[in-house]
């Protein structure tokens, strides 16, 4: 499920709570939306000819029809509460709302900014829009809107958001601020600690960078979140190199006799076609770090001659793996998979 399902259904709640002028409410069609009785709602307000629909019925209907995901007809009786009151902020949220579901994002976006061109305060209408824009990839737009819910409410929320959008922008030095802004309010955040681990190693900060990497297996090793929990890898790094696109990633729990501390995706086009990997082998007589190499197109792991008694420093590690995207390791052993 896409992060944006949860925040819009949240922030359309709120819409309903705050945005809904006092001369449309109705306590009765209230009360049934709270014992989720949207077709009692229809029936009722649709015994009355159309045509003598106030706003209100019209508002009231259309969010019936969204909340039971009959999204064309909550538009049409949505349209037709604001073509009555143009203003009706909550009808245009719930507009908003059923464009998103219908995939029409270029529908809803408008219908957001009608709300925050009523106020320009609205924090739920910033929100929701830089959600769109994030999950439409514009992360430009997505930060702009992002960062003005910031500048009107500074709490967690508004802070995870401008974080996490300036980390898939790949802009981690103006995201570190609001990252450690957000480790302040949660310390325990398995995401923002790895975004964290990323943004020091792009400046070489390793030395610091292991606090957070400790915090991580420690959030790990206690979590009760299923998705954290079958993780074994967790991404600390990323660089271009002769055409291929590479992305480090470091194992949580670095135990057993034979395992990859780091591991490095090779890609090509999108698409992986190898691994380089830091491997530690203690089932020798003598315990050691050995670049490997698994080619997934003929499912094959090659060894190579590159061998370290202790584990090397993560730039030397990094040279190594430029070194065997160039083919210049020899490979000393290999075992197919078939």
């Amino acid at each position: 499920m896409k992060k944006l399902t949860a925040l819009i259904i949240l922030c359309l709640v709120a819409g309903l709570c705050f945005s809904n002028p006092s001369e449309f409410k109705n306590e009765k069609y209230e009360k049934l939306l709270k014992q989720d009785c949207y077709e009692k709602i229809i029936e009722t307000i649709t015994k009355a000819d159309e045509t003598s629909y106030s706003a209100g019925d019209c508002y009231y209907l259309g969010l019936a029809c969204f909340k039971l995901e009959r999204d064309d007809e909550a538009q049409k009786y949505l349209k037709m509460a604001i073509q009555m009151e143009p203003d009706f902020s909550a009808a245009y949220y719930y507009l908003a709302g059923s464009y998103y579901y219908s995939g029409r994002y270029d529908e809803a976006i408008p219908c957001l900014k009608k709300c925050i061109e009523m106020d320009e305060n609205d924090s739920d209408a910033c929100r929701i829009l830089g959600g769109i824009y994030e999950d439409m990839e514009d992360y430009e737009s997505a930060l702009f809107y992002y960062s003005r819910f910031h500048e009107i409410e500074n709490c967690p929320e508004s802070t995870y958001l401008v974080a996490f959008v300036l980390y898939e922008m790949k802009d981690y030095e103006n995201a570190r601020p609001y990252v450690e802004q957000y480790l302040d309010y949660d310390p325990n955040s398995f995401s923002m600690n790895n975004i964290m681990v990323l943004i020091l190693y792009g400046n070489g900060e390793y030395e610091l960078a292991s606090k957070y990497e400790l915090q991580l297996q420690n959030i790990w090793e206690s979590t009760q979140d299923e998705d954290i929990k079958k993780m074994n890898f967790f991404f600390v790094y990323s660089f271009e190199h002769n055409g291929y696109d590479v992305n480090v990633y470091e194992k949580i729990v670095q135990k057993g006799v034979f395992y990859s501390p780091f591991t490095c995706n090779v890609k090509s086009k999108g698409k992986v076609v190898k691994t380089v990997n830091l491997e530690y082998d203690a089932l020798l007589d003598e315990s050691f770090y050995v670049i490997g190499i698994n080619d997934l197109k003929t499912n094959t792991h090659y060894t190579t001659d590159s061998f370290f008694r202790e584990k090397p420093e993560f730039p030397v590690f990094i040279d190594y793996v430029k070194r065997a995207i160039d083919g210049e390791l020899e490979n000393v052993a290999s075992s197919t998979r078939k």
